[in-house]
This record gives structure tokens, C-alpha cells and sequence, in this order.
């Protein structure tokens, strides 16, 4: 690059450095004025709901106004519930790609360079208004030379780039973080700021979401509920994604009598994931399903996906059995063991708050547990107790969370806390992992329950190359091969 290029880039960032700071200070000004407010109200339970929530908006309105790449930030944070409290992660949920196309003759100029011939000697039609349009990328309906229909994803023009200044400059507020706030520190600003950095850029190239399309129809090959767009490579680069084209009906405008039949593919198609295959769609919502004609669910957009090592899934087992059969030693016992807890912290405070929590559980039957309600208990009994839990565990929760309010709008009766205990009921009777402290073995009573035998023995920490290394949505971790850390099962 150029000496005019450089100082250009370094004129850029202090520009964009000054625009954040700006944001920051106001943002600053109305929390303080939202504070005020606050004294006003007696009740403490309602006191820091109304600040959760000002701080969902205050995130939600700072990233909007920062432009598209924070949104996607904002998007990606919206999937760590271990990090943010519901009210945080409502706001930033809420965050929308509103971002206007970009030229057709933008696009014209992408698909030249990436395809290396004009448009037309490459497709017989496309179509220069866009399907849809978002912070990334934009997508085009068209025909191949031989007539079939396609979905032409055209990455946004220095959008790469612009995540990878956004990225530097929010490390850099995370690094000032880390330096002037204990709670930061104790937070791991600074490691969660580089994961959702990480997770951003990585979208950025769709060579990646062309291959995790294909690991996601190669392991669904045999499915007839689930399916997912045919990629074509030859005509795919690290900016543009041609798949087929799906025609289907949009999630949320399915009723009557297919609900029940699309609300199951769904949630058993996750279940398969994150237990079986040991990868989850880290960006699973409406939007990106589609139910076509014959029944079959197509999931799309796969730019964000983690990959599951056999500890991991093992790990989610083991948390869903604290759940469903555990006491609070248990579910202690695998806070202990699976997750990351400062130095001084209390055990004794958190295991009186996990009675609290387990006994509260007990009182409700599997048809009256929500899966959304008792992940907001847990990682807020986390988030007090400063317990960092395994980034891949919360996505995978998230996940159950999302894959819950689909199957309630479409079917208000479903009640996915049961089907999630009779996906793995088998598992855990046939000799899944133990418990964190190893105590409990497990058989099925004459009416089909699963029951838990007598305690025996505690289980050691494992062993440190046991650990998981922490991926990120998006990233994949290698072993010293070289190979993908994701083996199927």
C-alpha cells in the first residue's frame, strides 16, 4: 500500500475512533440521566430491570448508529447470553440490517473481478433488484447458463475491511476497559471483544459459509424433514455464493396443520446437531428458514457456525442431566469442572444459591419447565458469581432458547424442555457421561422414567488437553493435522 493509502487508513481511523468516542459519551450522558431516574423506584426487582433494559437500548441505538459492521457486532452478542443479561441481549436481539442495497453496477463490478467475465457471459438472467439486502452482503435472484435458477450472494464492497477497523478499534475500547475497570478484568473484556470480532470478519468470507453448507448437507443427506441449499463451487469465491434457489413459504407464515410437522423437523434437526453431529447454526432464527411446498425445512445463511468437539457435547449432556435429574451438588459439581470461576470465588455461596435454583425447578413438572426461563436463571446465577461458562455450551442453549419460541409461535402447546428430555433419555440410559463428580449411574423404571442410582465415587478435573479450546460462531478449530476439530458422530 501506498504512503497516500496509509496515512488515508490512519485519517479513517482516528475519524471513525472519534465518531465511536462520541456515541460513547452520549450513551454515557443518558445511562446517567437513566440513573437519576432510577431513584425514584423503591423496588429493587423492578430497579434493575428498568436498568437492563436502558442498557439493552443504549447498546441497541450506539450500534445502529455506528453502522452496519457494529450491527452485525450487536447481532453476534446478542448470542451470548454467559456475557450480557436478558435485557441486554433483547436490545441487541432487535438489531436489524437496515441498510440500503448497493448499486447494480457494484454488484456488475464484483462479479467481473470474482468470476473473471461480465455478467452476461456468466449468467443468462439476474435480476439487478436485490432479494434482500443486509450489513454484509446482498443477495440476487438469477440463471445459470444452462437455465437453472440460483441465489447470487455479492459481499458488500470494503465491508471487509471496514470489520476489520471496527474490530481494531473495538479491541482497543476493550483494552481500556481491561486497563481502568476491575470488572472487566474480571469480565475477560478484552477475550470477548477479540471472540466477537473473530465471529464478524469471519462472515466476511463466504468461501467459509459455502463450506459449512456443504458439511451441513453431506451430514443431513439422508433426512426427509430437513434440507439445505445445494452450493455451486465452481462459481463461488471469497466474495460471491451462488446456491440454489429455494421457493418456500417463510417460517412464521405457516399454520393449521403443518405447524406441528415443521415446529418437529425443526427442533429434532437441532437436536441432531448439537448431540450428533456436534455443529450448531449459530444464526438459527425465522428469517432464515424456509418450508417448501413438499413439507421439507431448509435452513439458509450458515455464515455462522460452531463446530462441537466430543468434549463439548459431552458437556452440554452432562449440564441437561443437572437439569432434568441432579441436585444442586451436581449442578456445582459441573460448574466446577466445565467452566472457568475466579480464584476467590464462594462455593458455598453458589451452592446455596443452586438449592435455591434446583429446588425452584423441582417444583415444576417437565410439561411446565421453559427452556427460556431456565437459562436466564442460570447465567444470571453465573453472572453473579463472576463463572465464565464454555462459550459453546451458552450457544447451544441460546439455540434451545430460539428453537423454544419458534415451535411456541407456531404451536403455543409445544414444550420443548420434554422433547429435549426424551431426545437424550436414551442416551443417558445406554451410558452417556456421569454427572460432573461422577456420582450417579442412571436406569430405566418399569413405566419408562429414567432413575437415578446411588451415589459412588467423585470424578477427578480433567485433564488440561482434555479442554476445549473456546470457538467462536464462525471459527473452526484445527488439530495439528490441520483437519477440523468437528468429527461427526
Amino acid at each position: 500500500m501506498s504512503v497516500v493509502g496509509h496515512l488515508g487508513g490512519a485519517v479513517a481511523s482516528v475519524a471513525r475512533a472519534a465518531s465511536i468516542t462520541l456515541i460513547a459519551l452520549l450513551c454515557v450522558v443518558a445511562y446517567t440521566a437513566g440513573s437519576l431516574r432510577r431513584l425514584a423506584i423503591r423496588d429493587r426487582a423492578a430497579r434493575t430491570c428498568h436498568r437492563e433494559r436502558q442498557r439493552g437500548r443504549l447498546l441497541r441505538w450506539s450500534f445502529a448508529q455506528l453502522g452496519a459492521t457494529f450491527v452485525k457486532i450487536g447481532q453476534v452478542a446478542s448470542s451470548r447470553p454467559d456475557v450480557f443479561s436478558p435485557g441486554v441481549i433483547d436490545g441487541l436481539r432487535s438489531l436489524q440490517d437496515r441498510v440500503p442495497a448497493f448499486s447494480y453496477r457494484r454488484v456488475r463490478a464484483v462479479l467481473a473481478r470474482e468470476l473473471g467475465a461480465p455478467i452476461e457471459e456468466r449468467f443468462r438472467s439476474f435480476d439487478p433488484v436485490p432479494l434482500a439486502a443486509g450489513g454484509i452482503a446482498q443477495v440476487h435472484r438469477a440463471e445459470l447458463m444452462d437455465g437453472t435458477p440460483v441465489a447470487v450472494k455479492v459481499l458488500r464492497p470494503r465491508v471487509r475491511a471496514r470489520a476489520h477497523r471496527d474490530g481494531r478499534l473495538l479491541l482497543w475500547l476493550a483494552h481500556i476497559a481491561h486497563a481502568v475497570s476491575a470488572r472487566a478484568r474480571t469480565g475477560d473484556a478484552i477475550g470477548h471483544a477479540r471472540r466477537l470480532v473473530t465471529g464478524l470478519v469471519a462472515q466476511t468470507d463466504l468461501r467459509r459459509e459455502a463450506r459449512n453448507n456443504e458439511r451441513f448437507r453431506l451430514a443431513f443427506r439422508e433426512s426427509r424433514d430437513v434440507a439445505f441449499p445445494r452450493v455451486y463451487p465452481e462459481w463461488s469465491t471469497r466474495d460471491v455464493l451462488v446456491m440454489e434457489l429455494v421457493h418456500g413459504t417463510p417460517l412464521l407464515e405457516i399454520a393449521g396443520e403443518h405447524s406441528d410437522h415443521v415446529t418437529r423437523s425443526l427442533r429434532e434437526a437441532f437436536f441432531a446437531m448439537c448431540f450428533e453431529r456436534g455443529m450448531v447454526h449459530a444464526d438459527l432464527h425465522p428469517g432464515n428458514v424456509l418450508v417448501r411446498d413438499d413439507g421439507v425445512v431448509v435452513l439458509l445463511d450458515l455464515g455462522l457456525v460452531t463446530y462441537l468437539s466430543p468434549t463439548t457435547i459431552d458437556t452440554v449432556v452432562d449440564f441437561t442431566r443437572c437439569m432434568v435429574l441432579g441436585d444442586a451438588h451436581d449442578l456445582v459439581a459441573h460448574l466446577r469442572k466445565y467452566h472457568r470461576a475466579p480464584r476467590d470465588i464462594r462455593w458455598t455461596t453458589v451452592e446455596a444459591d443452586a438449592t435455591a435454583f434446583i429446588a425452584e425447578l423441582r417444583r415444576q413438572s417437565v410439561a411446565q419447565l421453559e427452556v427460556g426461563s431456565v437459562v436466564s436463571r442460570l447465567f444470571g446465577l453465573a453472572r453473579k458469581h463472576h463463572i465464565r461458562p464454555m462459550p459453546q455450551l451458552s450457544l447451544v442453549l441460546l439455540g434451545m432458547v430460539t428453537i423454544e419460541g419458534i415451535a411456541k409461535r407456531l404451536d403455543p402447546r409445544a414444550n420443548t424442555a420434554a422433547e429435549i428430555a426424551r431426545y437424550l433419555g436414551p442416551r443417558l440410559a445406554a451410558g452417556g457421561p456421569r454427572l460432573a463428580r461422577g456420582s450417579r449411574e442412571f436406569r430405566r423404571g418399569a413405566n419408562g422414567q429414567l432413575l437415578a442410582l446411588s451415589p459412588r465415587g467423585v470424578a477427578q478435573p480433567p485433564r488440561e488437553h482434555d479442554r476445549d479450546r473456546e470457538l467462536v460462531p464462525g471459527e473452526e478449530s484445527e488439530d495439528r493435522a490441520g483437519r477440523p476439530e468437528h468429527r461427526p458422530r
